[in-house]
Parts: C-alpha cells; structure tokens; sequence
C-alpha cells in the first residue's frame, strides 16, 4: 500500500505543470481620422477643422470618420466569442455605428476593425456640443464622449486655469478654510492658488471606490472619466462620495462647462483653452 501511494505520488511530480490560458481581455478602440487614439474615451473636434472634421465647414456639426476595433491588452486580436457578446448603444448622430457593429458581427473576418463610417456631433449654437456612445462587453461597460467646439472657440479663446477657474470658481466656492483651502485641504486636496493645479492634474482620486474604477481627479482630455467633474456634476457611481460644494447648491452651468471644456482641451496649466 504504501508502495503504491508513493509511486503514485512520485508520477504527480513529475508531471508536468498544467498552465492555464489567461483569459483574454477584449477592449472597444474607437478610432477617429484625425484625432490621436489618446485620450481613449473623448473624442474632441472643432467645427470646421479639416483635420477632424470631414465636413470641412463650419456648419454647427462635426462630421467624425470613425472605426471600432477591437484588440486584447497585448494588441492582438479578440475571439470571436468576445466580440459577439459585445454591444453599442449610440446616442443622437452616432447611429452609424451600430450599424457598422452589427455588419462586422455578421460576417467576422480577420479584420478587428468594422468600416469606416460618418458620425455626426451638433454644436450647441455657441457652446460645445456633445453625445455618447455606449459599450458593454468582456471589459465591462464604458461610455465614449463626442465633443464638437464651436468654430469661434478654434484657437481664439482667451480663458486660462488661472484666470478663469482658480480665481472665478476655486477661490470663491472651493478654497475656503472648512472646505479645499490651504488649512483644511478635505480629503487631501488643497485648491488653493498654487495648489490646486499639482493637486488635481494626473492625480488619483482618494476616494477608494472612483481611485478602484481607474479615475483621476482630472484626466487630461477625458472629462467624462475625471473625479473633479463628476463631483460637480453630480454623475457619481456608488460609493464614490457625494456631489461637490456641499454648501451653497450646484455650482452655476457656465461654471462646470468651463471645467470641462478646460479638461478636454488637456488641463493646460498656462495655456488658454
């Protein structure tokens, strides 16, 4: 008996090891003629630009060429199991791309991308227009921004961090001393003049929930994947704290679009946007 136990044993270990594929994680890349694949949930044009906007004329809508591929973390391709269990909800102008998910999913071939297809994003007369596009697969689900900037806003604005969201929005709501000030500085961060910028830009937020679900208290040119805004907003998913200022109610519309019209150009520090 135990002959047997330890020849038994023996054979086990010489075995050899049983290596289990990783299980492959299938993202959705949106790709846009023009626009950099960086920031990956924000596509950002102004009307009229040529070099994003196909229409090429400043008409109030930003004509995107855009394709969705799908790719694992390592850059390869995706089973086919993975891209069928895939699906897109488009909001008002990106229904082209249903389309265009539904044709690729009916005849997958080699390719990992679906055809090209144009999309359109309205400006709001003279203020940024925006619309979504919704993913759910493998990965979880994720939401895609198409921005569209008015084409007087292309290069001719004057805003500034410092001038028009330190001075006009964090200096008098935000920075105070029960609050974001230099004494207080609620949940490590400080938005006082001088800090504010070190503290926001690139910083993982403390919450643990938003810093687990990947999130930046500012996420140059993602607005809609940014801490700050979705605190301001009051967008928050569970657990991730409560809507910002606590005293005082919402701040005013303008306010939050110059917060984010400041994050999808990139959180530029100096630089107007």
């Amino acid at each position: 008996m135990r002959v047997s136990l330890l020849v038994s044993a023996l054979i086990l270990l010489a075995a050899p090891p049983v290596v289990r594929a990783a299980r492959s994680k299938c993202d959705l890349v949106v790709n846009a003629e023009g626009i950099a694949e960086k920031p990956e949930h924000s596509k950002s044009c102004t009307d009229g630009d040529s070099a994003c906007d196909t229409g090429q004329s400043a008409d109030g809508i930003c004509q995107y060429h855009v394709s969705l591929c799908f790719k694992t973390a390592a850059k390869g391709a995706c089973a086919r199991e993975e891209i069928e269990g895939m699906s897109v909800t488009a909001g008002p102008g990106l229904e082209g791309l249903v389309g265009a998910m539904t044709r690729f999913k009916t005849n997958l071939t080699a390719d990992s991308c679906t055809e090209p297809v144009d999309v359109q994003v309205q400006t709001r007369g003279k203020r940024i227009g925006r619309t979504l596009l919704k993913a759910k697969g493998p990965a979880g689900r994720e939401r895609y921004t198409f921005v569209c900037r008015p084409s007087h806003q292309g290069g001719g604005s004057s805003a500034t961090f410092a001038k028009d969201i330190q001075k006009k929005i964090f200096d008098s709501t935000c920075a105070t001393p029960s609050c974001h000030g230099a004494g207080a500085a609620s949940a490590g961060l400080d938005l006082s003049d001088g800090a504010a910028y070190s503290n926001l830009v690139g910083v993982p937020a403390a919450n643990e929930a938003a810093r687990t679900a990947g999130l930046l208290r500012v996420a140059p040119g993602d607005p809609d994947h940014s801490y700050l805004l979705l605190k301001l907003e009051g967008t928050l998913a569970a657990g991730e704290g409560v809507p910002m200022p606590l005293v005082g109610g919402p701040l005013p519309a303008s306010a939050i679009d110059t917060i984010r019209r400041w994050i999808a150009a990139g959180a530029p520090e100096t630089a107007p946007f």
